[in-house]
């Protein structure tokens, strides 16, 4: 493997400035998409969009492992601009980079596809495959999956921030939805009705007290109350007959639906006893229409995963963080990320590594310093060099 030249922090920031410059909110990446497939072709990868409007640009240097990194191009809503102290819409600002996306994950994705170039012409052997995925910010891990489903990495890269350390897992993410169904009547004779929103309560006080598993790195499998909707709404002088809760439940590595419903459903069934109301539990669905025009549909349940500091992608990636000149130093994710798909469903090894404060994702001033982009360019290059066997670029 010969030497390859580790990417200009301006050219890089400069990339991400133009990403963060074109507004994608979930099932709007198009512009995104167009930016990243010119500059890759511009950079010699082999470009392709599939059927979702994913993007993936390839380096091949023939048989052997494929290496998949992958930054979502869709970012979270900005609501109120005046808010912000610099422009949500991009902006360089000394070391640093601003705007909505500028963490998450625009400034990685940059990252990603400058460094993956670096090793064009440097590979003996293998594929590296960037993917610049849609809608993870609607449902964690159905876009890289479909990706994952047609390339078929070895090892796989999440590219969400990490303030340049190795994450090695996350906990995953079920929706959980409850229906309770009462019977409607006049409020003046609620005797005659049967409640849904007080059974509701009665159901929610019952949740609370379920004591959540635990993973001894990556914490507690919270179960969280996020919306309560009754109906009618509003209900003028009527006992609503119907209350629907959603719930965010974290999920642990090896949990499945049933493993999380199963409790949810107990508890509820022993807070509605006698009350004469129905209940139901289960996992929401996310039904949404790509940029591309394709509908997807999808259980709302993220598995969580976790590799070990022995494992030999952890390994591996740590010696290609060490020759990048950096320390390594290990993490998790506080949140969830596409890795639910590639490592939680589908079993493949997988690691997260990015620029950026995992902190300033969705907030205000979001921003990641432009040293760092330079930064994950040179490891993104370097631990996908040693996953594909090899010493990587110097």
């Amino acid at each position: 493997m010969t030497a390859a030249p580790s990417p200009a922090a301006d050219a890089v920031a400069a990339f991400a400035l133009r990403l963060v410059r074109a507004p994608s909110p979930s099932g709007h990446e198009g512009d995104v998409a167009r930016i990243v497939r010119c500059e890759m072709a511009r950079l010699g990868f082999d470009v392709k969009v599939d059927d979702w409007g994913n993007v993936t640009g390839t380096i091949d240097a023939g048989p052997g492992p494929c290496v998949l990194l992958d930054a979502h191009m869709d970012t979270v809503g900005v609501s109120d601009p005046a808010a912000w102290t610099h422009d949500p819409r991009g902006a360089r600002v000394g070391g640093r980079l601003y705007g909505r996306g500028a963490a998450d994950m625009k400034g990685p994705l940059a990252a990603a596809v400058y460094g993956v170039s670096a090793l064009r012409g440097a590979l003996q052997r293998g594929r590296v495959i960037v993917c610049a995925s849609v809608a993870e910010e609607l449902v964690e891990g159905p876009a890289l999956a479909h990706v994952a489903e047609q390339v078929r990495p070895t090892h796989v890269i999440i590219c969400e921030p990490t303030s340049l350390r190795l994450a090695r897992g996350q906990r995953g993410r079920a929706e959980i939805r409850i229906d309770v169904t009462g019977r409607a009547t006049h409020s003046s004779r609620p005797d005659l009705g049967i409640n849904a929103a007080e059974a509701m309560v009665d159901v929610a006080r019952a949740l609370r007290v379920i004591a959540p598993p635990r993973h001894p790195a990556l914490g507690d499998g919270i179960l969280v109350l996020t919306d309560v909707k009754s109906e009618p709404y509003p209900a003028l002088s009527v006992v609503p007959d119907r209350c629907a809760a959603t719930y965010d439940r974290r999920t642990l590595p090896g949990e499945t639906e049933d493993d999380v419903l199963g409790p949810v459903r107990h508890a509820m069934t022993r807070a509605l006893a006698g009350s004469g109301a129905a209940g139901r539990a289960v996992i929401a669905t996310d039904d949404f229409t790509t940029y591309a025009g394709q509908r997807v549909t999808a259980p709302n349940f993220a598995a969580a995963w976790f590799f070990d500091d022995a494992a030999d992608i952890v390994q591996a990636a740590c010696a290609g963080i060490a020759q990048a000149g950096l320390r390594p130093e290990l993490t998790q994710y506080a949140f969830c990320t596409n890795g639910s798909a590639t490592a939680g469903r589908l079993g493949i090894p997988t690691i997260g590594f990015g620029p950026g404060r995992e902190d300033a994702a969705h907030r205000t001033d979001e921003y990641v310093e432009v040293a760092e982009l330079a930064s994950a360019a040179r490891a993104y290059a370097a631990i996908a060099a040693r996953l594909l066997g090899g010493p990587g670029p110097r």
